[in-house]
């Protein structure tokens, strides 16, 4: 018998894995479950009647130290469970079912072919999207997305179905789901939308599962971090370094003084306030992982020797590359290949880079330490300054910067990026806007991190529209950047007064006769409404709204966006 196709799900059986493809096939290979442990009695393990095979092997520890591991061959998940509650157990991650995939070459949503129970992983384009059929499938109700609403929205292949849900028929290979219209889908893999801790779509989804070679289904709830992670747990298996559970780290002792001069964010500048015509931006291109991968920065190269020393008190040290720069390098290459090819997998790889800072200096993470996040910090610091530096020796105007972003104004923008590129090893992306606001809080202070553009591609708007304002206002909103987006320079934007408080005046009107959709906002996925007596969950109904806080609201962000005028 032979089978062809892509991997779509993993499901283990009682000496044997089944691979679902796509287009509803499946096969069946004979395998075993590898569970590693730490014990001084393996032959009591091997009493277990599923353990098949027992060999021991040295690995090391982050710190270089010798650590004796106990590989056993399992014949099913039930004896994993048993064993691994009875005895100390790492390498847990990547899951035993993503190690034991690998070890058959069937990797999750790359081509196989499968004959008489033997796996031959089929090469092709690595950027590649896979062929399988996707669908993400939600409910709604009056308010918007809901698990039992009545009709669905569906988007196939790109395109966008509405229907009522007792109409709904579909057949697909992975599809993301909500509510009642999960049973009306046949697909091996539903991911139900409520579960979801991740914020990409399902095609981020696979492409997660692709580059973590982890089955999609473990993904659907799991956050970032695990992604981030499991990456990071690949490289260390290839080099027999242990993926302890839980990694214990305390903090070296530091001064107050000490602590001052390390425990510091990104470097931020007030912006200089109004509107600023022909302005040019400098983003860093993935500034912190670029950082992480320049210096060699990992739990296991900080301060393990001092090729090199900074004034913050830690050292780096680069005799081995460590394990985070070693796989946040194949994640910068592969998101940089996909920016033009597709840009939504692109995005979804994006995120992952977003958390690989965060997580070097969390608690729980397997490959960080606080001074490893320090370190960031300090050479992301230093690389806006060497930027604000060369702006200035330029003869360019800075109007603002943040962490890895600079506004300039001036002849020299094109030379200062490709000098800067050259000055600090790490590439930039530069865009030209015929204006810029730069906007004030209500007290008058610089707002650093809220701003509107108007580029050659459109607006770019920054700090101004956010999920959770209520729809009449982010409806408000998008038409006064539309309304902006006429004006070629600051004074012809001055010039829009008039045309502002008329849409401000009609939106006004429009809160006082809107319908009951206008007044929804959501907060982490629950919607309210501001009514008399509070806000309240508008899953029960709509029980009407509380207008003085829909008119000042709408009120306020127009000052927030406009008031500058």
């Amino acid at each position: 018998m032979r089978v062809e196709g892509y991997v779509v799900d993993a499901i283990p059986g009682d000496g044997y894995v089944t691979l679902v493809l796509d287009g509803h096939k499946a096969a069946n290979v004979r395998t075993t479950f590898p569970l590693y442990a730490i014990t001084q009695k393996p032959e009591r393990v091997m009493e277990h009647p599923d353990v098949v095979d027992h060999v021991e092997e040295v690995w090391r520890d982050l710190d270089g130290r010798e650590v004796r591991l106990h590989r056993f061959e399992l014949r099913n998940f039930r004896a994993y469970r048993y064993v691994s509650r009875r005895v100390r157990t790492v390498n847990q991650l990547p899951t035993p079912l993503s190690q034991t995939l690998a070890r058959l070459r069937a990797f999750p949503f790359k081509k196989v072919r499968i004959t008489e129970g033997k796996v031959e992983l089929l090469q092709e384009d690595e950027l590649a999207f896979p062929q399988v059929k996707l669908a993400s499938v939600s409910t709604v109700d009056w308010y918007g997305p809901s698990r039992w609403g009545s009709e669905y929205v569906a988007v196939l292949d790109g395109k966008v179905v509405r229907g009522k849900v007792k109409d709904l028929k579909l057949k697909v290979d992975v599809a993301e789901c909500s509510g009642i219209s999960c049973d009306k889908i046949d697909a091996p893999v539903k991911l139900r939308m409520e579960e979801r801790r991740s914020p990409v779509s399902v095609r981020g989804l696979v492409e997660w599962s692709l580059l973590s070679r982890t089955p999609i289904r473990e993904l659907a709830q799991a956050t970032i971090g695990k992604v981030l992670t499991t990456n990071e747990a690949w490289v260390a298996l290839s080099r027999k370094i242990v993926v302890w559970d839980v990694v214990p780290r305390v903090e070296k002792p530091k001064t107050l003084t000490q602590l001052k001069g390390a425990d510091k964010g990104g470097l931020v500048l007030f912006p200089k306030v109004g509107c600023h015509d022909q302005v040019v931006q400098v983003d860093f291109s993935s500034m912190y992982p670029s950082l992480i991968v320049k210096y060699n920065i990992s739990a296991e190269t900080v301060d393990a020797c001092e090729d090199l020393t900074t004034e913050i008190g830690h050292s780096i040290c680069f005799r081995e590359r460590g394990i985070v720069p070693e796989a946040l390098s194949w994640l910068l290459k592969r998101r940089e290949a996909l920016r033009s090819l597709d840009p939504e997998r692109a995005e979804a790889i994006k995120w992952i880079l977003v958390a690989s800072f965060g997580y070097l200096g969390y608690r729980n993470s397997r490959f960080g330490r606080i001074e490893a996040y320090e370190l960031v910090t300090y050479f992301a610091r230093r690389t806006l300054r060497t930027a604000i530096d060369l702006a200035r020796e330029l003869g360019l105007e800075v109007l603002h910067g943040i962490v890895d972003s600079l506004i300039v104004r001036g002849s020299d923008a094109d030379q200062f990026s490709s000098k800067l590129t050259e000055l600090t090893g790490i590439g930039v992306k530069t865009e030209i806007m015929d204006w810029v606001v730069l906007t004030a809080r209500r007290d008058g202070l610089p707002y650093p991190g809220r701003y509107l553009g108007r580029t050659r591609g459109g607006m770019k708007v920054k700090g101004v529209q956010r999920s959770n304002q209520p729809r009449i206002v982010q409806e408000f909103l998008g038409e006064l950047v539309e309304l902006m987006e006429e004006a070629e320079n600051c004074s012809q934007l001055r010039s829009l007064r008039g045309k502002g408080r008329e849409l401000l005046s009609k939106y006004l009107q429009r809160a006082v006769s809107g319908s009951p959709t206008d007044y929804v906002l959501w907060v982490r996925g629950v919607p309210y409404v501001r009514g008399p007596m509070g806000f309240y969950d508008a899953r029960y109904g709509y029980g009407g709204r509380y207008l003085p806080y829909y008119l000042n609201y709408i009120r306020r962000v127009y000052e927030e966006v406009f008031g500058w005028l």
